[in-house]
């Protein structure tokens, strides 16, 4: 039987996500929060984590407080598991929590350009709650429900990496860049989770002209106009008088028709809400 071996005390985002990687893909493992053997550290079927002092995949040991050039825990699991640099290029929060467990907030609140104030309040009472509830338990097996939120969630992040990446390939083929006035739309006729992998599509166009999305609507039958980042020349209050449009936010950032209209008259009802344009 597999087991996973963390440190004792108090829990972070790395030890914990790097457990839910390994729940998700080792069958039946045993977690233990506790300091390692040396038994645990030689033993192939043991997965220690960050804790041990030693970095040696081969031996299923993933450690980085011996080597401040490696990475956190969790990255080196990932690297191991084959996803880091898919969820390097996915996610854009992973780069920067390594960075947080490694160096520290204010050393990465530096690099983002931001006041260290800034880290602290976006913390989620989320977190904290299954951190500190993770960090109050000695061991957990399938039987725990602790245990069975962490293995869905590496499954759940797992098929996240797929289906992202499969979705921004068939973005690639099938979405189309439109133009509106002297501006762009990406129009996406893809109906299944449709803003799924738009950003990494719009990273991948690298486009400054495009400044807003039509896609199908997730609550209704009609497409959703969306103003992309906060260019406010887009401004979709302006269409909200026609008989096509169904919902326009009172900030004007969003608007959604009645119907899934021709492409064409969906494209014209966006380039009229492209400011100073009628």
């Amino acid at each position: 039987m597999y087991k996973i071996v963390t440190h004792p005390g108090s829990s972070h985002k790395d030890d914990f996500l790097a457990t839910c990687m390994l729940l998700a893909t080792l069958d039946g493992a045993k977690v233990y929060r506790r300091e390692p053997t040396g038994a645990d550290l030689a033993d192939l079927n043991t997965y220690v984590v960050d804790v041990g002092f030693e970095y040696a995949p081969e031996r299923r040991n993933f450690d980085h407080h011996q080597d401040c050039s490696l990475p956190c825990a969790f990255h080196l699991v990932m690297q191991h598991l084959g996803l880091h640099d898919a969820a390097m290029q996915i996610f854009a929060w992973y780069p920067h929590m390594s960075m947080m467990d490694v160096r520290g907030p204010h050393r990465t609140a530096d690099h983002l350009g931001v006041d260290t104030s800034v880290l602290f309040a976006s913390s989620s009472p989320i977190d904290g709650y299954i951190l500190s509830t993770f960090a109050g338990v000695a061991s957990l097996d399938r039987e725990d429900s602790l245990y069975l939120l962490m293995k869905s969630l590496g499954k759940d992040m797992i098929d996240l990496v797929e289906r992202k990446t499969t979705r921004l390939e068939r973005l690639k083929s099938e979405a189309r860049v439109v133009p509106v006035r002297h501006l762009k739309t990406v129009f996406s006729d893809i109906s299944d989770d449709p803003k799924l992998s738009m950003e990494l599509y719009l990273r991948f166009l690298d486009d400054e002209l495009v400044v807003m999305s039509i896609t199908p609507s997730n609550r209704g039958e009609g497409w959703e106009l969306l103003r992309l980042g906060d260019n406010m020349i887009v401004d979709f209050r302006a269409i909200s008088a026609d008989p096509e449009v169904r919902f326009v936010h009172t900030s004007g950032f969003l608007a959604k028709t009645r119907t899934r209209l021709p492409m064409q008259q969906a494209v014209e009802l966006a380039c009229r809400a492209i400011a100073g344009e009628s």
